[in-house]
């Protein structure tokens, strides 16, 4: 592994605190973190990509559908149902840090993805995690009419050595690859031999360390307003802005679509029919007037004559005609052209005005604007606010801060998360949040984000979800809880303040919120709770045998039993009735008396005073009390009467000094 490597694999470890993984966990960490995002406009835990011990060849699979990374069935289920055609795209990665690319272990490689796809009798025995992808690829292929291009297959072999062409494994390849084509189950497959500077270039466009030169001689400066610093409008030739879409391998970036507000929504009647435009010379040419064009955001823009070279950019608006373009590069002429509209600026409000103006112009989710709206500046500016032992990012924005070495990536927190863990832990629906989250916002749009909600109720759903994530990462709290760690979140929150919902802009929020605060800031009673939620869950499970185990974190009956148990717990920990005959107590001397030693009971119970006759103090013969015990003196009594009301000497104890 060269130095440069070396530094960006460094700084990955800090971003994802994993300076506890091994080393090659660590790079495989690094590496799927970046090719996977080339494929997916959402924010990520690698974590996810990597295979469980006992996998073959395999470091990290990843199913990219309509450019989002699945990883249930709940997810894959919810994608079939809301979108009429879907891109799906398998991804297979082996990386290892030495200097050599070893034909064997691409053989090994090769044989763990062909094992993937192998009918059920026929592949070995794998994992859990990997039955799981396997059950939603059969999934995928049982649903192939709503799948009009066959799956796309990306295979990522990565070393850290120079790969040569002429070393004679590029055959190889091809013929352990056979297999796979002849199955005709794939659109395509690629085969991508990443060496050492595909890694350092793969890794300089993750973080936008890139810039794209262009032509763009017929074009006009714009009129600047406050936070914008440079402005151009111009028309850019078709073939030329292909150039702006693609990385190194000649793929499409997806991740200068982070800001667009909408996904590619493939060829439904407006982008066929843009495709029809571009196939067509005779309007092909006269493309500039048909289409309503591009804006592109760039931190820096520099003119060199008739060329621009931007910086750290993003399509904010044309994400649409940007893919068919892509997919029809190969049909364009020197006479087409686009118009694009160019910004310098790094004024986040200015960005947001300019996505939110330029994509009111076409029919958009909704949600997809949720966080432009007021409320998520402010709870943005709230996370800030928070010291930095207990701090957290709020993401507003996609990837806001994929840019930040100096963010610990475990601690972004996106829309998504926020939305769920906040009706998880105070509306007590941890089994809605496997439904995307537009949904949860279009069902609780009126109860949730709103001008007067308390902001503290927001992060303290995200803090308790987080740290239960956490502690799982670290390995104090087992991997099974991963599928309800809304649930935990949820329970720690009854346990502490009730089961009841609690709503943002209520009367008690101020009031919960404190009490929840002392709970985060205090690690030792933080983690009790946790662990007695981690109880009252394994407790309720047991009793939920009827309901299928996959589908107890979406089942509203096993939240109610859960919070029910929480509850029931409480009121026994608090009873001030829980004292009886033989019960052994640890007290305090707070008087001697002739014939008495009055005692101070170290106990919740409201009855917390004892009396214990000379008589009990101890087995031999006691000539005077002050002889056995002193003022203060930390003792064990054992109860030896229940007669706790009526009569005072009713506790008489037994001295176990």
């Amino acid at each position: 592994m060269n130095q440069i490597i070396e530094s960006f694999l460094n700084t990955h470890i800090e971003e994802y605190s994993i300076q506890n993984m091994n080393p090659d966990n660590a790079f495989e960490h690094f590496i799927n973190r970046c090719i996977i995002n080339k494929y997916s406009n959402e924010r990520f835990d690698p974590m996810n990509i990597m295979t469980d011990k006992g996998e073959i060849g395999l470091d990290g699979i990843a199913i990219i559908v309509n450019d989002r990374l699945i990883t249930t069935l709940d997810e894959i289920h919810e994608i079939f149902k809301t979108n009429e055609t879907l891109n799906v795209k398998f991804i297979f990665i082996q990386s290892k840090s030495g200097n050599k690319f070893d034909g064997g272990d691409i053989d090994t490689f090769l044989y763990g993805v062909k094992s993937f796809f192998a009918p059920k009798g026929e592949r070995p025995e794998t994992n859990e995690k990997i039955e799981l992808l396997i059950e939603i690829k059969d999934y995928i292929y049982s649903n192939s009419l709503k799948v009009p291009d066959k799956p796309f297959l990306e295979l990522f072999y990565v070393c850290c050595g120079v790969w040569d062409e002429g070393n004679g494994l590029s055959d190889r390849i091809k013929t352990s690859c056979a297999p796979l084509e002849q199955s005709q189950n794939f659109n395509s497959i690629h085969f991508y031999p990443y060496d050492s500077n595909k890694v350092i270039v793969t890794y300089k466009e993750l973080k936008k360390k890139v810039q794209k030169q262009f032509l763009m001689e017929r074009r006009v400066s714009i009129p600047l307003s406050k936070g914008i610093t440079q402005a151009y409008l111009g028309l850019i030739k078709c073939k030329d802005f292909i150039s702006i879409l693609q990385d190194s391998d000649g793929k499409l970036m997806g991740n200068i679509f982070e800001d667009n507000v909408r996904d590619f929504q493939g060829y439904n009647p407006v982008n066929y029919e843009i495709q029809q435009t571009v196939r067509n010379p005779a309007t092909q040419s006269p493309f500039a007037i048909f289409n309503n064009g591009i804006t592109i955001l760039a931190k820096l823009i520099k003119p060199s004559g008739d060329f621009l070279e931007i910086y750290d950019y993003q399509i904010v608006n044309g994400c649409q005609t940007s893919y068919v373009l892509f997919d029809n590069a190969s049909v364009l002429n020197d006479d087409s052209y686009l118009c694009v509209k160019i910004l310098e600026t790094h004024d986040l409000n200015i960005i947001d005005k300019v996505i939110f103006t330029t994509n009111r112009q076409t029919e958009v989710k909704s949600e997809a604007f949720s966080s432009t709206k007021q409320y998520h500046k402010l709870l943005e500016d709230y996370y800030n606010s928070i010291e930095s032992d207990y701090r957290l990012y709020y993401e507003r924005r996609s990837k806001q801060y994929e840019l930040s070495d100096h963010v610990n990536k475990n601690k972004v927190i996106t829309l998504s998360f926020q939305t769920k863990a906040y009706i998880a832990v105070f509306f007590n629906e941890p089994h809605s949040t496997h439904r995307y989250y537009g949904e949860i916002l279009k069902a609780y749009g009126d109860k949730m984000y709103l001008e007067d909600d308390h902001p503290d109720l927001y992060y303290i759903a995200s803090y308790l979800t987080y740290y239960i994530e956490l502690a799982i990462r670290k390995g104090s709290l087992d991997r099974k809880y991963s599928a309800f760690k809304f649930h935990l979140a949820c329970t720690i929150k009854a346990l502490t303040v009730g089961k009841k919902v609690v709503f943002g802009n209520s009367h008690s929020a101020r009031k919960i919120c404190a009490e929840l605060h002392k709970v985060i800031k205090d690690k030792h009673q933080l983690d009790s709770l946790l662990h007695t939620a981690a109880t009252c869950l394994d407790e309720t499970l047991k009793i939920s045998t009827h309901i299928p185990y996959y589908e107890r974190n979406r089942n509203r009956e096993v939240t109610n039993k859960l919070l029910e148990l929480a509850k029931t717990y409480v009121d026994l920990k608090n009873s001030t009735e829980y004292l009886s005959v033989g019960n052994i107590v640890p007290c305090v001397v707070t008087s001697i008396t002739r014939s008495f030693v009055n005692l101070k009971l170290r106990t919740d119970d409201e009855r917390d005073y004892g009396f214990v006759h000379i008589s009990n103090i101890a087995t031999h013969y006691v000539k005077s009390v002050d002889s056995e015990v002193s003022l203060g003196q930390s003792v064990q009594a054992k109860i030896i009467s229940d007669d706790f009301y009526e009569n005072r000497y009713g506790w008489e104890m037994t001295m176990i000094i």
